[in-house]
C-alpha cells in the first residue's frame, strides 16, 4: 500500500448550520477514504486532525467529535499545515513558539562548537539552522504583533551575537548591519515584496499572479504614476480578526513609494538588490 501526505479538506461553517454541517464532513470524509481505498492509497485516522478555526473575541460551543467508521477523531486546538502551525483562533502564536524553541535550539548546539570553528564557517551554521526557520514561510507572519515579532527578533539577535562575539549590551542595528541581515519585520516584508514583483511578471504561480493585478483607475488621477496594486480578494471585513489577510498581502508604504514605482521596468535581480537597500535604510 502507498500513502498520501496532506490531504485536507475545508469547510465553511455557519453557527446556525452547525447540525447540518457535521454530518456532511462525515460523509464527505468517508467518501475520501473509500477512494483512497479504491485507488490502493491509506487515509491514517490516527494523524487526521480536525480544528475548527473561530474568533477568539465571540464564544462558540465546542465543536464534537467526528466519526469515520469506527474511529472518532478528536478536536485539535493546533494542527501543522504544510510546516506552519495553525491554531484555533488564527494569531500564530504556535507558530512564533515552534519557531523560537527550534531556532533556539540550533543556537545552543552551535554555541557547544563555537570555539572550534572561524567566524565564516558558525554564519554558513546559522544560516542552515536559524535563518532558515525564520526565513520558512515567514510571509504568514504579516501583521502579526509586534511582541511576537519581538521573540523572533531575539532569536536573530541572538545568531548574530553568535557569529560575531559582541557584548549583550551592544546594540544590534549596527551588528546586523555589519552582517548584511535584514530584521525579522524587514524579511517579512522582503518576502512578500518579492512575491509581489514575480506575480506581476509572471514568474510565480497562476493562483498567486492571479490574486493582484496593476491598479488602472477609469480616469486620469495623480496615483496613475505610483504604480499601485490592487488585490482580487474577498470583500473587506469591519473587523479586525477577519479583517488580517493570510496571504499575499500587496506591500507596505515604504515599498508603494520606492520598490513598486521601479518594478514594472526593472529585472528581478535588479529589483531583489534595489529592495533589499530600501529595506535597510529604512529599518537600520
Amino acid at each position: 500500500m502507498t500513502y498520501a501526505d496532506d490531504t485536507q479538506l475545508y469547510m465553511l461553517l455557519h453557527p446556525s448550520e452547525r447540525n447540518f454541517a457535521i454530518p456532511r464532513l462525515e460523509l464527505c470524509l468517508r467518501d475520501i477514504k473509500a477512494w483512497t481505498i479504491r485507488n490502493r492509497l491509506v487515509l491514517n485516522d490516527s494523524k487526521t486532525e480536525v480544528v475548527h478555526i473561530s474568533s477568539k473575541f465571540v464564544k462558540t460551543p465546542s465543536f464534537p467529535k467526528l466519526t469515520i467508521d469506527t474511529s472518532e477523531i478528536e478536536v485539535s486546538r493546533v494542527a501543522r499545515n504544510l510546516g506552519v502551525i495553525f491554531n484555533s483562533s488564527m494569531d500564530m502564536k504556535d507558530h512564533v513558539k515552534s519557531v523560537v524553541r527550534a531556532a533556539s535550539f540550533a543556537i545552543y548546539r552551535i554555541g557547544k562548537l563555537r570555539r572550534y570553528l572561524d567566524k565564516s564557517s558558525v554564519e554558513r551554521l546559522v544560516h542552515a539552522f536559524v535563518s532558515s526557520r525564520l526565513d520558512s514561510c515567514n510571509a504568514v507572519l504579516y501583521g502579526l504583533q509586534e511582541n511576537e515579532i519581538a521573540k523572533l527578533q531575539r532569536v536573530q539577535n541572538t545568531a548574530a551575537r553568535l557569529v560575531t562575539k559582541c557584548r549583550k549590551d551592544e546594540h544590534m542595528k549596527p551588528v546586523l548591519r555589519a552582517l548584511h541581515w535584514l530584521p525579522v519585520q524587514q524579511r517579512i516584508v522582503y518576502k512578500i515584496a518579492l512575491l509581489t514583483y514575480k506575480a506581476l511578471h509572471g514568474l510565480a504561480p497562476r493562483y498567486i499572479s492571479d490574486l493582484i493585478e496593476e491598479y488602472k483607475p477609469q480616469r486620469t488621477l495623480r496615483s496613475a504614476s505610483q504604480a499601485l496594486l490592487c488585490t482580487r480578494s474577498p470583500k473587506k471585513c469591519k473587523t479586525k480578526f477577519y479583517g488580517r489577510k493570510i496571504i499575499c498581502r500587496s506591500c507596505t508604504k515604504g515599498m508603494e513609494q520606492v520598490a513598486f514605482q521601479a518594478s514594472f521596468s526593472i529585472k528581478h535581480k535588479l529589483f531583489q538588490k534595489g529592495l533589499k537597500t530600501h529595506l535597510f535604510n529604512v529599518s537600520c
